[in-house]
């Protein structure tokens, strides 16, 4: 009989203006926790830039409840998933708590914290276009604590959805990724570099 406990887990989004050198370049969380590859730039979790060419990145993935864990941006190649520049400072130092958030953080800079603002459809809505470029002016702007504001049983059941279709896309994805990486892998010159701080 299995007596471990479920794991409760949280929707985790990270955003930051960056503009990439290289059209062939991508941005990506790499950190301690296994959703976010452990360090190993190969299973970083890509970023999507919206909208195209605005150098506005966000990823939102699904993290464990109540973990500490560390993290980074990475600049990552598209054709081989490997790592072109990691974020020139100290591992960011992240606690999870029991409810969904969202965190900005310029590259190098210090993060701030706030609720996660995703619209379903995995875009970002006209407010969080003026909530992330406020962000960009003045990080420190952006001081409320991880709460869910309170909504309406019908709001609050489309916000599961969307979030629910946007991990299923976002892990599809993942996953032809990691397939042609995998039939690929004997054809590309292992030329990665595991980060350790």
């Amino acid at each position: 009989m299995n007596t471990e406990l479920p794991i409760s887990l949280v929707w985790t989004q990270f955003s930051t203006n960056y503009a990439v050198e290289h059209e062939n370049h991508v941005l990506a969380i790499s950190g301690s926790l296994p959703a976010l590859g452990q360090w190993n730039a190969r299973k970083a979790v890509l970023a999507d830039e919206y909208p195209e060419n605005s150098g506005k990145w966000i990823v939102t993935v699904s993290l464990p409840a109540n973990v500490k864990f560390e993290w980074k941006w990475v600049v990552i190649w598209r054709k081989n998933h490997t790592a072109f520049r990691w974020e020139e400072r100290g591992n960011r130092v992240t606690e999870l708590g029991d409810q969904s958030c969202s965190y900005y953080a310029p590259w190098n800079g210090e993060v701030s914290s706030g609720t996660i603002s995703q619209v379903p459809d995995g875009q970002w809505s006209n407010v969080d276009n003026e909530q992330v470029e406020k962000l960009a002016e003045d990080p420190a702007g952006l001081t409320e604590p991880c709460t869910h504001p309170e909504v309406g049983l019908i709001s609050s059941y489309l916000r599961e959805v969307g979030f629910l279709v946007t991990w299923s896309l976002q892990s599809i994805r993942s996953g032809v990724v990691a397939f042609f990486r995998m039939i690929g892998a004997p054809f590309w010159r292992d030329n990665t570099h595991d980060h350790v701080d």
